[in-house]
C-alpha cells in the first residue's frame, strides 16, 4: 500500500499530461481539417452573395482566373466570336474548334475565337487551366458559374475587348450548342445587301416579349427586378452580331441600367439606354433559335442553327465544306 500511495499522484500527472496532449492533437486536426472547409464555405458564400448582390447593379469588380492578354497583340481581328461555355462542355469546345470557330476559316480575314466561363471546382478548374495553355482561347473571371450569371460573362467578354482587343470590326456573341457558318457571316459582313450602320445590331430579333411572372419558370423576372410588362425588342443569346463600335456603349449603359440575369434582354437595356435599336438581319431564317433540319444547301445559307451537340457539329461542317459549292449561288 505504502508502493502504491508513493506513485498514485506521479501516475495521474503522468495521465493528466496524456490527456492533455491528445486532446491537443485532436483539436489540432480538427481545427486543421475544419477551417479550410468553413473558409472555402464563405468564400463560396460570399461569391454567391456578390453575383446576387449584382442584380442591383453590376459594378462588382471580378478577377480574371484565366486571361489571353495577347490574343490581339498582333493587330485588330474583323471578328470575335464570344463563345458562352460551362467547364464540363470540353466536347463542345473541341469540336468548335475545329469546326466553324477555327481561326483561320476564311483567308486573310483574321478571327479571334474566345470561350466564356465563370469559376469552378478545384479539378475543374485545373483543367481548364491545362486547356487554355493548349489553345489560347479561354478567359474565365471569378464569379460563380452559374445559368442565371450568363449576363456576366457577357459583360466580361465585352470588357475584355475594350481593355485587350479594342478596334475589332465585329463581334458575335453565341453558345456552344449553336451551328455558326462563319464563312457565310463574315460574307454578309463584308458584301452587305445594304450599308450598314456604325451602330449595327442584329440577330433572330424578339419583339413585344413579356416577362415570365411565374415563379416555375427559368425565365422567371419578378416585378421588383423588372416592373415593365413587356421588354423592348431584343436579339436572342444564342446568336447575335453587332459592330465592334458598340462595346464601349454596352459597358458603359451597364453602370445605368439594373442588373438582370436574361443576357440577351440586359444587352438590349443597354442598346435602349443609349438610344440604339436593334435591327432584323437584311434576309430571313440566318439567325435560328430552333435546330434547323440539316442539308447541304441549307445550312450554307443560314448563320445559325440551335441545338447542336458536337459530334453534329464536326459532321454538318465537314458536309458542308464537301457539298457547299454544289448549292446553287
Amino acid at each position: 500500500m505504502t508502493r502504491n500511495r508513493r506513485y498514485c499522484p506521479k501516475f495521474w500527472r503522468c495521465s493528466k499530461m496524456c490527456v492533455f496532449v491528445i486532446g491537443s492533437i485532436c483539436f489540432l486536426g480538427i481545427y486543421l481539417f475544419f477551417i479550410p472547409v468553413i473558409f472555402n464555405y464563405f468564400a463560396v458564400l460570399a461569391k454567391m452573395k456578390a453575383s446576387f448582390a449584382s442584380e442591383f447593379n453590376d459594378t462588382q469588380p471580378f478577377r480574371f482566373i484565366i486571361n489571353e492578354r495577347d490574343k490581339c497583340k498582333d493587330g485588330a481581328p474583323f471578328l470575335i466570336l464570344l463563345i458562352a461555355t460551362k467547364a464540363d462542355e470540353m466536347l463542345h469546345r473541341e469540336a468548335i474548334r475545329k469546326t466553324w470557330g477555327n481561326e483561320s476559316v476564311v483567308p486573310n480575314v483574321k478571327v479571334v475565337r474566345l470561350f466564356m466561363l465563370g469559376a469552378n471546382d478545384k479539378d475543374q478548374n485545373e483543367a481548364l487551366l491545362w486547356e487554355s495553355r493548349k489553345h489560347h482561347d479561354i478567359i474565365q473571371q471569378d464569379f460563380l458559374d452559374a445559368y442565371k450569371n450568363l449576363t456576366l460573362k457577357t459583360m466580361m467578354g465585352l470588357k475584355w475587348i475594350i481593355n485587350y482587343c479594342g478596334g475589332a470590326s465585329f463581334v458575335m456573341k453565341t453558345d456552344t450548342d449553336v451551328f455558326v457558318n462563319t464563312e457565310y457571316l463574315i460574307q454578309k459582313l463584308l458584301k452587305p445587301l445594304v450599308p450598314l450602320s456604325q451602330y449595327f445590331f442584329t440577330g433572330f430579333l424578339m419583339r413585344n416579349a413579356r416577362p415570365h411572372r411565374n415563379i416555375a419558370s427559368k425565365w422567371y423576372v419578378p416585378k421588383d427586378i423588372y416592373p415593365a410588362e413587356s421588354y423592348p425588342d431584343f436579339c436572342s443569346g444564342t446568336g447575335y452580331v453587332f459592330s465592334g463600335s458598340l462595346v464601349p456603349k454596352i459597358v458603359n449603359a451597364s453602370s445605368k441600367v439594373k442588373f438582370l440575369y436574361l443576357e440577351d434582354v440586359y444587352v438590349a437595356l443597354c442598346l435602349d439606354q443609349e438610344g440604339i435599336k436593334m435591327v432584323p438581319p437584311p434576309e430571313n431564317y440566318l439567325f435560328n433559335i430552333h435546330k434547323v433540319s440539316f442539308s447541304p444547301c441549307t445550312y450554307d445559307r443560314l448563320i445559325t442553327s440551335h441545338g447542336i451537340n458536337p459530334n453534329e457539329q464536326i459532321i454538318y461542317w465537314e458536309t458542308l465544306q464537301k457539298e457547299k459549292h454544289e448549292c446553287g449561288k
